[in-house]
């Protein structure tokens, strides 16, 4: 790559012009290459490189694997959509819905299929989503759960590889998060594949996303200082039917109508294009499907291969979804896309 980009650059045509996932890709790059000099400043929601240090002259690989300086291409896969609930009984009292992804996950646990799980739990004091990994079953089932704040989820890779020295794990993540990783492997395999990291995540599972929103404009300034709500006492948060809710136990805190925390909502989101996760062995969402309920859409043959081996062991039901609901899933994926484009063509004006 003649004249090489590098961080500085990502930083002036991505961070700075609002398009930043904080996806934590660049960061988990730079730590699998042994650099370790940029991370996650989350009072400021961006990645940063340490003071006083400055990118190597020949790497620049950051800049290159950003999702948000080209998109990876997405090849073509299958999409079987499926109606899902937990049969696990301690996990259906703690999940979101229907508890799909913490059962698939356990399922791939139990039968070796990974060594361990990238997710995300929440801080017990403030709410912050805390990038994990979770290589036991009473470990993942603490991550359970949405989050709507932004995680650095990728940082979690090099995690799992350099402090873990795991060879196989499962990543869960959103839209943008599954497509940088995508990205990774399609810069990292035919360049540095630094740890080895292009074969070691086995297991892709998507997460369905409008957007995330800024900890501090919803938890600190909407949920706790417009509302009175204590922190320390959420234990769930959901947004279903375009309304949010927030809950201590069984208690609704909070109910308020998206649109209410719309303002709130990332700007790097804003840009995005994918509703479901379209770079994942499977996705899985609340749209599509009655309360308590997931809706699954198996997109690889090898998500087919789980998925079927979970229904086979026990630890999911499934069935067809509702033509209904397929319908719905289509329609949001349309709009969302709709609405990346536009938003990217609405900067685009306001630079000229």
């Amino acid at each position: 790559m003649e004249g090489k980009k590098d961080f500085g650059d990502l930083v002036r045509e991505v961070i700075d012009k609002g398009k930043c996932a904080l996806c934590g890709g660049c960061v988990a790059t730079c730590k699998l290459l042994d650099y370790g000099y940029l991370s996650v400043d989350f009072s400021e929601e961006r990645p940063v490189i340490r003071e006083g240090q400055r990118c190597p002259p020949d790497c620049g690989y950051c800049y290159y694997q950003c999702p948000r300086v080209e998109k990876p291409e997405l090849k073509e896969g299958i999409e079987e959509m499926y109606e899902v609930v937990t049969r696990d009984e301690e996990i259906k009292a703690v999940c979101q819905d229907g508890g799909a992804v913490t059962s698939l996950l356990a399922y791939a646990l139990d039968e070796r299929i990974v060594e361990g799980c990238i997710t995300v739990a929440v801080s017990d004091k403030d709410w912050k989503p805390e990038v994990r990994v979770a290589m036991d079953r009473s470990s993942l089932i603490k991550t359970a759960g949405t989050k709507y704040t932004p995680a650095a989820t990728l940082t979690g890779v090099a995690d799992a590889i350099l402090d873990h020295d795991l060879w196989s794990f499962a990543l869960v993540g959103t839209p943008c998060q599954m497509s940088s990783y995508e990205k990774m492997l399609t810069v990292g395999r035919d360049t540095h594949n630094a740890h080895d990291f292009s074969s070691r995540v086995r297991l892709r599972i998507g997460l369905f996303c409008k957007g995330s929103y800024s900890y501090e404009k919803l938890i600190n300034d909407f949920i706790a200082a417009r509302h009175g709500i204590n922190i320390n006492e959420i234990t769930k948060m959901q947004i279903s039917e375009n309304v949010l809710r927030v809950y201590a136990g069984a208690e609704e805190l909070l109910s308020a109508e998206i649109s209410e925390i719309e303002d709130y909502k990332r700007d790097g989101c804003k840009v995005c294009e994918d509703f479901t996760a379209l770079f994942s062995d499977i996705s899985v969402g609340n749209n599509g499907t009655p309360e308590g309920k997931s809706s699954v859409i198996v997109r690889t043959d090898f998500g087919k291969e789980v998925f079927e081996g979970a229904v086979e062991r026990g630890y999911i039901e499934a069935k067809p979804i509702d033509p209904s609901g397929a319908e719905l899933i289509h329609r949001l994926m349309k709009q969302k896309k709709e609405a990346g484009i536009a938003e990217k063509e609405r900067r685009m004006r306001g630079q000229k």
